[in-house]
């Protein structure tokens, strides 16, 4: 089975959209989504409707939270709070009960693979793995992980292997499962790029073959950039679009 695993999506619907039909053309069978549907992009609704017709499971990531009220937005800048307000005023309330109901993990024993928003070793903390000692602390809790650790949040696509004392960034490389070693992947961001190439970024995970590869893709980026300063979002949220940062 070939699993699309999404994440970030930070109501760019021009992404997801493209995303979302890449994934429809390649014969995937299931998609999961690792959180962060809202925030910073202009069209929460149509990605949330999007993203319940699609995905067979969805996290909730740290901007959902903030937007539904149940993490404090003490934790963000000024620009990124006024996008959380606006956000929260946007969502229906069926999309606001949705994002309320979304767990912050998922486990599938049958495929040995875990999925979170963010930093396994504290799911509801929402701490980020983006560097090797992030990966090594996981090393604690080494015998609870399976053999793929999905993540998200840092809208880096960086991979990480690990077995019960050492973690090494593998970052670029094709993943394959073997014995006595452990992936934590981040799996990129669809809607927000944050590793200097603006291209959405997903990944597929082969349950048969036990391997994950990202895939780039281009979009609309001047449309989705035009509707954030359209709807007076901060400027900065448009124009990093463009560079992917």
């Amino acid at each position: 089975m070939k699993i699309g695993i999404i994440s970030d999506i930070h109501s760019n619907i021009e992404a997801l959209t493209v995303c979302l039909d890449w994934l429809d053309a390649h014969d995937i069978e299931e998609i999961i989504c690792l959180g962060d549907v809202v925030g910073y992009g202009a069209d929460p609704n149509p990605c949330c409707e999007l993203i319940r017709e699609n995905c067979k499971v969805t996290l909730l990531g740290n901007h959902d939270a903030a937007v539904i009220g149940v993490m404090d937005i003490g934790y963000y800048y000024a620009a990124a709070k006024d996008a959380i307000y606006w956000t929260r005023a946007q969502l229906t309330p069926d999309n606001f009960q949705w994002l309320y109901s979304l767990p912050y993990t998922h486990v599938d024993d049958e495929v040995d693979a875990s999925y979170f928003h963010s930093a396994p070793i504290r799911p509801s903390g929402f701490y980020y793995v983006v560097q090797t000692k992030d990966a090594l602390a996981h090393t604690a809790i080494y015998d609870k992980l399976k053999a793929y650790n999905f993540v998200g949040h840092s809208h880096l696509p960086n991979q990480y292997m690990i077995n019960d004392k050492k973690a090494k960034d593998v970052t670029g490389r094709a993943l394959t499962a073997k014995k006595n070693r452990k992936f934590i992947v981040n799996v990129g961001s669809v809607g927000q790029p944050r590793d200097r190439d603006p291209r959405l970024c997903f990944g597929v995970f082969d349950t048969d073959s036990m391997t994950f590869v990202h895939h780039r893709l281009d979009y609309n980026v001047e449309g989705a950039s035009a509707k954030i300063l359209q709807a007076g979002l901060d400027k900065k949220f448009a124009k990093r679009l463009f560079v992917g940062q």
